[in-house]
């Protein structure tokens, strides 16, 4: 009779984790290849996708036109590899959409449980990029992040020049 107990009250949970995959929750995705710092190739059920990360916007490595490639955009480029290649990922969407005009999906990626995009302001590899819209989610660490990173001069910040000439300086904290 105890282990009819046992079973009845484990049974709930076994079937909430066989329905939580179905509605996206904790579903993780292999990275297949990442193309630049900002944008990744994952393998999203059964078929590369390319995921643009939200909020986010890492300066040029792979742009056709040459001279539009830059030494921190290689940077931001080495290290979203190091980070995210091979890993499996976590993606998070905002309600609004959840592709952009390229096709290519919109996400926050999580990677051991860390918010990656975050993550990637927080170093310095770049600014909140708020162009789209303000994160509907994590707006306060997206801008707390950035403070941050702006006032330790981390990577894009470090050079007030080069800022300027890429659009990320502002007389703003």
């Amino acid at each position: 009779m105890k282990k009819y107990k046992v079973l009845k009250l484990l049974s709930p949970l076994f079937v909430l984790l066989l329905i939580l995959p179905l509605f996206g929750f904790s579903k993780e995705y292999e990275v297949i290849r990442v193309i630049d710092g900002d944008t990744i190739v994952i393998n999203y059920r059964g078929k590369y996708e390319k995921v643009r990360l939200l909020c986010v916007n890492t300066p040029e490595s792979v742009h056709p036109v040459e001279k539009r490639n830059t030494s921190m955009g290689k940077v931001a480029s080495n290290y979203t590899k190091k980070k995210l290649q091979g890993k499996n990922v976590r993606l998070e969407f905002e309600s609004r959409r959840t592709r952009g005009k390229y096709g290519r999906l919109l996400a926050y990626v999580f990677v051991g449980g860390r918010n990656f995009n975050l993550e990637l302001v927080e170093f310095g590899l770049s600014p909140y990029y708020t162009k789209y819209g303000k994160s509907e989610k994590y707006d306060r660490d997206f801008i707390v992040a950035e403070k941050f990173a702006r006032k330790k001069r981390l990577n894009i910040w470090e050079d007030q020049a080069f800022s300027v000439k890429y659009g990320l300086y502002s007389t703003e904290g």
